[in-house]
C-alpha cells in the first residue's frame, strides 16, 4: 500500500493523484493529511520533513486553487532542465504539477493563435518545443517514480496495468460515389472530367459495370479484419447538415441507416461533431439525437470532425451534451501525445476547479497526418508506428490511432496503406 501525504488536499491534488496512482501505475493506495495515518510506502508531498522515512516531493505550489503560474517553471531544454524543478526532497521535479499542467491542457486556454481552423496549434505546446511529444513522457515519469519507490523502500510494488489497443475509424464520407444525390454526382462527375481525374473516372466506371466496389466500401474488410484479430473497434459517424466542409451522405438515407446498424453487430458507435457545430450546443444536441435515433441510443462518444475543438468551452458543451468519453485529443499535424500520456484522463475543468465526468482518451497519430501531412511511405510509416506502439507498450499503456474508410481503400494516394493499417495491430 502507498500512502500519499499533503498538508492540504486540494482538487488539484486530489485529481493528479489518482491520476497517477490509480490510472497509470494501478497501485492501491490512500491519501490523507493526517500524519496519524502514514503507514506502508509514504510519498510526502509537502513542505514538511516527516518523522517517519518517506519518500519527499517538494511542492511548487502550483497545485493551489487559481494558480496560472506555470510559466516560470517551465524548462529550457528536455536533456538539462525539468518541469517544476526542485532541489529539495528525493525528487528532482515537481512531478504532481508537471502532471497535472500537461494533462490539463492549461496552455491550450486562453489561446490567440489558432490555426485557421481555430485549432490550437501544435508548435506552441511546450511538448513539441522540447521534442518530447513522440512519447507518452508523463506515463515514463510515473514508472520512474514507482522504481524510486522501490528502489528506496526496498519493496517490490508492480503497476497492476497492461497494455491494450483498439481501433477508431472516422467516417467523413461513408461512400465516395454511390448514394448521392444526382445534383452531387453530376456535380463531382464533371469536376473529374474538367480536371481529367482519371482515376476517378475509373473507378466510376468499375462501379456501373459491377467490377468493383465503392472505393470508400471497406466496411466487411476492417470488421473482418477487426474480428480475425480480436480487436475493439469505434466509428465515429459525421451527420451533420451538408456543408463545404461536411460533406457526408444526408442522415437520413436508407443506406447510411442501414450501414450504422450493421456495424452495431460488432462495434461502438460514437458522434463525429460536424465542422459547423463547433462550440454549438443545439446543433450539437440536433447531431446526437440524428445519430441516437439511428443506433437506439444514447450516444455517448465522439471525437471532432477536423479535431476543431477549443478548450475549455468544447468539452462543457460535450458534457452539456450527454457525451461521456471524447478521443479527439492528438495531433492533426504531427505524431505524438498532445497531452503527454497514453492513459485515459477526466477532463479538469480549470475554470471551475473541478474533475468532471468526461473521460479523455488519447490517440497516437491520425492517418492523414502520416501521408498528407508528413509524406510518409508506406515502409516508413510502418516503422515510426512501431516504435509509437513500443513505447506505449513500455508503460503498459493503451495504443489507439485515427483511421479513415477512405484511407483503406489501397488505391490512389492510399495504395499500400492497407499494410499500414494493418501492421499496426499485428505484433
Amino acid at each position: 500500500m502507498v500512502t500519499i501525504y499533503s498538508h492540504e488536499i486540494s482538487p488539484r491534488i486530489d485529481y493528479v493523484v489518482n491520476l497517477i496512482f490509480k490510472n497509470i501505475l494501478g497501485l492501491d493506495f490512500i491519501i490523507t493529511n493526517e500524519l496519524n495515518d502514514l503507514n506502508g510506502i509514504v510519498v510526502n508531498y509537502s513542505k514538511e520533513s516527516l518523522e517517519i522515512d518517506s519518500y519527499q516531493i517538494y511542492p511548487s505550489g502550483f497545485l493551489e486553487v487559481n494558480n496560472w503560474d506555470f510559466l516560470n517553471h517551465m524548462p529550457i531544454k528536455s536533456d538539462s532542465s525539468y518541469f517544476f524543478s526542485q532541489s529539495i526532497g528525493d525528487h528532482n521535479f515537481d512531478l504532481l504539477s508537471t502532471v497535472f499542467f500537461l494533462v490539463s491542457r492549461m496552455e491550450e486556454y486562453n489561446n490567440e493563435n489558432y490555426d485557421k481552423h481555430h485549432r490550437f496549434n501544435s508548435q506552441d505546446s511546450i511538448l513539441v518545443k522540447l521534442n518530447l511529444e513522440k512519447k507518452p513522457i508523463i506515463d515514463i515519469w510515473c514508472y520512474e517514480l514507482l522504481k524510486n519507490l522501490n528502489d528506496k523502500f526496498k519493496s517490490s510494488i508492480k503497476s497492476t496495468k497492461s497494455f491494450y489497443q483498439f481501433c477508431t475509424f472516422d467516417i467523413d464520407n461513408a461512400y465516395a460515389f454511390k448514394h448521392k444525390s444526382n445534383k452531387r454526382y453530376i456535380g463531382s462527375f464533371l469536376k473529374d472530367l474538367f480536371f481529367l481525374r482519371t482515376y476517378k473516372l475509373k473507378q466510376r466506371f468499375k462501379l456501373i459495370i459491377g467490377s468493383d466496389k465503392d472505393p470508400y466500401d471497406n466496411y466487411d474488410y476492417i470488421q473482418s479484419f477487426c474480428e480475425m484479430n480480436n480487436l475493439k473497434s469505434i466509428f465515429f459517424f459525421l451527420i451533420g447538415d451538408y456543408g463545404k466542409m461536411d460533406r457526408n451522405i444526408n442522415f437520413k438515407n436508407p443506406a447510411l441507416i442501414k450501414l450504422i446498424k450493421s456495424l452495431l453487430n460488432d462495434s461502438k458507435i460514437g458522434i463525429h461533431p460536424s465542422y459547423n457545430s463547433f462550440n454549438n450546443l443545439s446543433t450539437l444536441k440536433k447531431e446526437i439525437s440524428r445519430l441516437n435515433d439511428i443506433t437506439s441510443g444514447p450516444i455517448i462518444m465522439s471525437r471532432f470532425h477536423y479535431l476543431r475543438f477549443s478548450l475549455p468551452e468544447s468539452y462543457q458543451i460535450l458534457i452539456e451534451a450527454g457525451i461521456k468519453e471524447d478521443y479527439s485529443m492528438g495531433y492533426v499535424d504531427r505524431i505524438g501525445f498532445r497531452a503527454g500520456t497514453c492513459t485515459p484522463f477526466y477532463f479538469y475543468d480549470l475554470n471551475n476547479e473541478k474533475t468532471s465526468e468526461l473521460k479523455i482518451i488519447p490517440f497516437a497519430y491520425m492517418d492523414g497526418v502520416l501521408n498528407d501531412k508528413l509524406k510518409y511511405s508506406p515502409k516508413l510509416a510502418k516503422k515510426i508506428i512501431n516504435e509509437l506502439k513500443e513505447n506505449v507498450k513500455q508503460v503498459n499503456g493503451q495504443f489507439n490511432s485515427v483511421w479513415h474508410n477512405e484511407s483503406l481503400s489501397n488505391q490512389d494516394r492510399w495504395k499500400g496503406w492497407r499494410a499500414v493499417f494493418e501492421s499496426t495491430w499485428l505484433d
